[in-house]
């Protein structure tokens, strides 16, 4: 799962970076190059599973995130190469961050309903140009071959090209299974799920406007304080538990980051275990037992056969899988067994 996170330099990017991965990157330098980390996501479910087990080695879920290159709009041809680089990386991840500047920080007036505007016209635009692209190669293969060689194709992008020329995202529009099948390979920027941060000043939140606007781009909303929350980071747990407290900010930036990472790209957990490792997986709700087989390792997918399921909830209160397995709450499911988060699950297969 890779995250990018994006806006207009000098809008807290990097700062946001450093805080959810703990790089130690410079900032507010503008730079022009991505830089990628693994940030942990925190689970004590993790925690207590490797508590009961005692394996060799515990292994939290990650996340990668991506500090693509910021640009400024209006800033002639170097703009213009900045958003071409900003374009070529965000089209790399599976969701996209949106950092935007509440605060004034020496760099003027913030206009943060601007800023959500500015980048989405320039990802709609991205998007509008691979269609129209598209579309003309599409009417090429009509003329010499009397018709497209996949018909569902260009009624589908002519409805794309509609609702992109409204400046609109195609994030918006609803894709039936085989409609996405086809536009899998496009990687369309306003088709990846979007979250936007609200960078502001300490105590100063942003203002319902741009809460409204935040909402009505279809986006995950963080709101936040990166200066604060550098702070924080720099502090031992005890210290910023405190802080965080006098703050009256309930949970810190990279949980707020994390959580709304898997909301946007629909994600939950489950979990192996056992003496050599207890770990945490990643998976798309809604995903079939021999899918999320798949994520642990592709021979496990091929070769399924069934998947031995406690609920962690149920596993805890037993005490140990024994218990579990006593009481009636270990089962064995099959190839249509939707996974569900906190299930705790060995795989039987044969390849």
């Amino acid at each position: 799962m890779q995250v990018g996170i994006i806006g207009l330099k000098f809008s807290g990017k990097t700062t946001l970076f450093n805080i959810v991965t703990g790089a130690g990157l410079p900032t507010g330098q503008g730079g022009v190059e991505p830089h990628l980390a693994v940030g942990t996501v925190p689970d004590p479910r993790v925690d207590r599973l490797s508590e009961m087990y005692r394996p060799k080695r515990t292994t939290h879920a990650r996340i990668e995130w991506v500090d693509c290159p910021g640009f400024q709009p209006g800033a002639g041809a170097d703009g213009a190469r900045e958003a071409t680089r900003f374009l070529e990386h965000a089209r790399k991840v599976d969701a996209l961050a949106q950092v935007v500047r509440c605060f004034d920080g020496g760099y003027g007036a913030p206009d943060p309903a601007g800023e959500l505007a500015t980048v989405s016209l320039e990802l709609i635009l991205a998007d509008l140009a691979v269609v129209e692209k598209r579309l003309e190669k599409l009417a090429k293969e009509t003329r010499l071959k009397g018709k497209a060689e996949t018909p569902l194709e260009p009624p589908l992008f002519e409805r794309l090209k509609a609702q992109l020329e409204t400046e609109q995202p195609l994030r918006g529009l609803t894709f039936n299974p085989d409609e996405r099948k086809l536009l899998s390979g496009y990687a369309f920027l306003t088709l990846k799920p979007l979250i936007a941060v609200l960078n502001h000043a300490e105590g100063e939140p942003p203002a319902d406007d741009v809460l409204a606007a935040a909402g009505e781009a279809g986006a995950e909303t963080v709101v936040l304080s990166a200066a604060v929350e550098e702070e924080l980071a720099q502090l031992d747990p005890a210290e910023s538990a405190e802080f965080l407290a006098d703050l009256g900010i309930d949970e810190p930036a990279s949980h707020l980051m994390i959580r709304a990472a898997y909301a946007a790209l629909d994600q939950h957990s489950f979990f192996t275990v056992g003496e050599d490792e207890c770990r945490a997986w990643t998976v798309r709700r809604g995903a079939l037992a021999p899918a999320a087989a798949g994520v642990i390792h592709s021979d496990l997918e091929r070769g399924f056969i069934r998947a031995e399921v406690c609920a962690y909830d149920d596993l805890m209160a037993a005490g140990s899988h024994a218990a579990a397995k006593a009481a009636g709450k270990v089962r064995l499911e099959g190839k249509q067994y939707e996974v569900q988060d906190g299930d705790v699950i060995e795989i039987r297969f044969n390849v």
